[in-house]
C-alpha cells in the first residue's frame, strides 16, 4: 500500500510488515500502526524511522540502545507477555526513541544535543511484529569510559 508521510514523503509500505502497539505510544494512544524505515543506502543504519500509519504527521526516531552502550534486561509481566506475544526472549527487540531537544538559546535545532528516552524504551516482538512502551523504567545507568 502506499502511505504519504509528512516527513518521508511518499512511502510503499508492504502490509506484512506493520508493527502493532495495541495501546499506541505514550502521548499518541490512537496511533496503534506503525512502519519501521530505514535509509535504503546503508547497510547498517544508526537511526531508523518510526512512522505511525495512523498519523502522516507522527514520525519518531528510534535507535539500538547498544549504539549508546546500554544494554537492557527488561521484566515483562504475564500481561504484557501477552500484548507482544511473545513466545522466545530472543524474538524481542529493544528500541530507543531519539530526539532534539532544543533550549530557547539554540536557534538551529539541527545542532540542538541529541536525547534518548531511555526509561521508557519501545519492544517489539520480531516474530509477531506486535510492540509496546514500557514506561517509566527504574533503572540504574552506569556510563563507562571504555
Amino acid at each position: 500500500m502506499l502511505f504519504n508521510s509528512s516527513l518521508l514523503g511518499e512511502v510503499d509500505v508492504d502490509e506484512n510488515t506493520i508493527i502493532t502497539f495495541a495501546h499506541g505510544l505514550a502521548a499518541f494512544e490512537n496511533c496503534t500502526r506503525f512502519k519501521l524505515f530505514h535509509d535504503a543506502d546503508r547497510n547498517n543504519p544508526r537511526v531508523y524511522w518510526l512512522q505511525s500509519l495512523d498519523n502522516p504527521d507522527v514520525l519518531f526516531s528510534v535507535t539500538d540502545p547498544g549504539r549508546l552502550g546500554i544494554r537492557y534486561e527488561v521484566l515483562l509481566s504475564d500481561d504484557e507477555i501477552a500484548t507482544l506475544a511473545l513466545a522466545r526472549p530472543e524474538d524481542a527487540m529493544v528500541l530507543l526513541i531519539v530526539y532534539r531537544e532544543v533550549d530557547s538559546k539554540e536557534t538551529n535545532p539541527l545542532l540542538a544535543q541529541l536525547r534518548a528516552n531511555v526509561r521508557s524504551p519501545l519492544i517489539i516482538n520480531l516474530a509477531t511484529l506486535r510492540g509496546m512502551q514500557k514506561l517509566n523504567l527504574e533503572c540504574d545507568i552506569v556510563f563507562r569510559n571504555t
